[in-house]
């Protein structure tokens, strides 16, 4: 392996931002893949993280480990990914590997030794998903996709307001989840389907970690469709739909040739609640709100409430729930949901694959 002095401005950065922390308690973490995800979901959200230190990267393409690693100042360069696993200084590891090799460098890395937090999709194919649960099990290490969503307090707060019953009962939910391809996707994931490409594969996630938190979606039916009309027959935009328990619906669009668009939209008996632009927590640190209009007869009244939250970060507050599931492994992390995800979004898009008329 190659070691190399932190003497860039980004490292000045860096220790300017970084909140002291206790050595013996520091999580020191090594990056598997440089992949285009890395620096907004691991690299610049770590600084703010306390407890947290960066200690190394590996890639199958040595020249991109050199560039991340003088950019911002990663002391260790490895070979290869193995040899980042073999290190024993090292706790855990950030997979942000192409989608196909997820389930194997999960596995390489847990029978190392080290707690992982993996770019979702956890894995592409169901008949993975035992294997990782009981490695994990078997070493008591840490298993966390990243869905970075998921770490933030909107969630907990819809979910409140919809069983508090204040505004009635949930009829409906709409989402839109629409990001336009950058060159169309080209030399990207993206645009191949072995690799988890199509907008639904990236995207759907999202929408299904929302059900799971806002709502529940045991015993819900789903549904989807697509022309697959995108590069290599991908899906470019796909529509899915999901009747729920108490005959609540829920659909979702996805798409990456729509303009963007970032919002959900849950339908109550007396008022509309809107989170709008829910995706920019990723870019850093931004107020969300909830806008919540009254009905009467269904009808707006004109009355607007708004619950504001106070700028995150997604990856940050991601970054600071895997250290403290490190640390306190008493706090048992289920992958019960992860799992739930993989099975539904392989069937959803299975079902509208097999209703494409493309031939």
């Amino acid at each position: 392996m190659s070691i190399r002095q932190s003497t860039t401005d980004a490292d000045e950065h860096i220790l300017s931002a970084q909140v002291s922390h206790h050595p013996e308690s520091t999580v020191k973490l090594g990056i598997l893949g440089c992949s285009g995800i890395v620096p907004r979901a691991v690299l610049d959200p770590a600084p703010y993280v306390d407890g947290l230190e960066i200690v190394g990267v590996a890639n199958r393409t040595l020249s991109k480990a050199e560039s991340l690693a003088e950019h911002y100042g990663i002391a260790t360069i490895y070979n290869s990914l193995d040899e980042l696993l073999a290190d024993p200084q090292l706790d855990a590891v950030y997979i942000g590997l192409s989608n196909e090799l997820h389930a194997t460098w999960i596995r390489k890395a847990l029978s190392a030794g080290k707690h992982v937090l993996v770019e979702k999709p956890l894995c592409l194919y169901p008949e993975e998903l035992p294997m990782m649960g009981a490695a994990a099990q078997h070493y008591g290490l840490q298993l966390i996709e990243g869905i970075m969503v998921a770490h933030h307090p909107w969630q907990h707060t819809l979910r409140e307001l919809i069983q508090s019953g204040e505004y009635g009962d949930l009829i409906s939910t709409v989402t839109q989840l629409t990001i336009p391809a950058k060159d169309n996707h080209q030399d990207n994931y993206r645009s191949h389907p072995e690799q988890g490409g199509g907008c639904f594969w990236d995207l759907g996630c999202y929408w299904l970690q929302f059900l799971q938190q806002v709502i529940g979606i045991q015993h819900g039916e789903f549904d989807g469709h697509s022309l697959f009309d995108g590069p290599n027959r991908c899906d470019w935009t796909f529509e899915a739909q999901a009747r729920l328990a108490h005959g609540v619906t829920a659909e979702a669009i996805f798409s990456f040739e729509k303009p963007y668009s970032s919002r959900h939209i849950v339908y109550l008996e007396h008022a509309t609640i809107t989170i709008n632009d829910f995706f920019r927590c990723n870019l850093g640190f931004y107020k969300l709100k909830l806008k919540i209009a009254l009905l009467e007869n269904g009808q707006e009244t004109g009355e607007v409430r708004y619950h504001t939250f106070e700028p995150m970060n997604y990856y940050v507050n991601q970054l600071r729930f895997f250290r403290d599931t490190v640390h306190h492994p008493s706090n048992h992390h289920s992958l019960d949901e992860s799992v739930e995800r993989i099975h539904l979004l392989s069937h959803i898009h299975a079902t509208a694959k097999s209703k494409s008329v493309i031939s």
